[in-house]
């Protein structure tokens, strides 16, 4: 199975606030690794994280060596989940059972801190789930959360630690697996674009995917209280190559989600209830300029997944609304009409997902 990273972004978005009913996974696992006590995340997120046992329910801990570790010092800003973390010291792995086959998230918290003769920042490993590789040579001095999201056709998902060189070690300080709805990666409908012009790209869900953007377009930073699926949305402004030449748009009401459509798991409503729009204050006369947001994703040659979500909330009337995508230069859509991808209902959330690769600068541009 081919390792490809995966760009998750919004052109549609919010700035009011609404609770998200949750969402109820089949498979869902919370460890709290090192730790044999439960504790929640942050006050934004307060699934509770399971105290972590060689045989906790349906997960397995490897008896490789490793053992659990306690920062003695934590900073007061510090989530409790953060105080604790399994040091692995040879190849050890989680081993989970798995309910439901089909996409599956899979979070991996890194934080390092010294204690008992360790200094997590010095630990150089790498991590395989299902003997694909995530993680190769890894290691950080600051706080990281990694997502995957990927397809599981197994009875168990096994995520393994491996130290790279004879005297270093891994960790982990809290994992968490859980099952997607089955429409959240679609082997049908996704577009290859680039020099050849658009292609149909197929069989997405059997490729792995790394969440490295995931914006908000138009609004502010959305935290996993407001995401059914426990993500954060960060704002798009930072991305803005011309931030003159968008005008922010948001609405109060609720988006018209249609079936067929995008989902709340596929995207919660603040994100479709705001949005950047042409500003034809600054050119009135002249209207052919773009919107352009520049995502770095570090290498150049690397093929993303970028999902657009979409939601007309500025037109008064079907039909008023047609614009073009491009992606790093290359025509994605062409005319593109909301209204005729929307069942004809104005406020209705849909997504289109393209595939491209990064340019030379190690960015994708939409």
């Amino acid at each position: 199975m081919e390792t490809k990273t995966i760009l998750l972004l919004s052109l549609t978005l919010l700035s009011h606030v609404s609770f998200s009913t949750s969402f109820t996974p089949t498979d869902n696992y919370l460890v709290n690794c090192g730790s044999n006590a439960t504790t929640s995340f942050t006050p934004t997120d307060t699934r509770i994280f399971g105290a972590e046992s060689t045989s906790q329910g349906l997960v397995f801990l490897s008896k490789g060596q490793s053992i659990s570790l306690k920062n003695q010092n934590p900073s007061p800003d510090s989530p409790t989940l953060y105080n604790t973390a399994r040091v692995f010291t040879t190849a050890s792995s989680y081993k989970f059972s798995i309910k439901r086959n089909g996409t599956h998230l899979v979070r991996l918290h890194f934080s390092p801190f010294k204690a008992q003769g360790f200094d997590l920042s010095t630990a150089k490993f790498s991590v395989l789930v299902n003997g694909n590789l995530l993680l190769s040579d890894f290691s950080t001095k600051v706080v990281v959360l990694k997502e995957y999201v990927f397809r599981v056709d197994d009875s168990a998902l096994e995520i393994l630690f491996r130290p790279v060189g004879e005297s270093s070690f891994g960790y982990v300080n809290a994992i968490e697996v859980f099952s997607a709805p089955e429409d959240f990666i679609l082997d049908e409908g996704a577009k290859l674009v680039g020099a050849n012009g658009i292609e149909v790209f197929k069989n997405l869900s059997s490729h792995v995917f790394e969440t490295i953007h995931r914006i908000n377009v138009g609004g502010s930073k959305l935290v996993p209280f407001n995401d059914t699926m426990w993500r954060t949305w960060i704002p798009d402004e930072d991305f803005l190559v011309f931030k003159s030449a968008a005008k922010r748009a948001f609405t109060t009401r609720v988006p018209n989600y249609q079936s067929g459509g995008a989902s709340r798991e596929i995207a919660p409503e603040n994100v479709y209830m705001t949005a950047q729009q042409l500003n034809k204050d600054i050119n009135p006369i002249q209207s052919r300029f773009n919107i352009t947001w520049n995502f770095p994703v570090g290498s150049g040659g690397v093929r993303h997944l970028v999902r657009l979500h979409f939601c007309d909330i500025v037109s008064p009337s079907l039909n008023m609304l047609y614009f073009n995508v491009y992606l790093n230069e290359y025509s994605a859509d062409s005319d593109f009409d909301l209204s005729s991808l929307t069942f004809h209902v104005l406020s209705s959330p849909m997504y289109v997902d393209y595939i491209v690769d990064s340019n030379d600068l190690g960015a994708v541009r939409v």
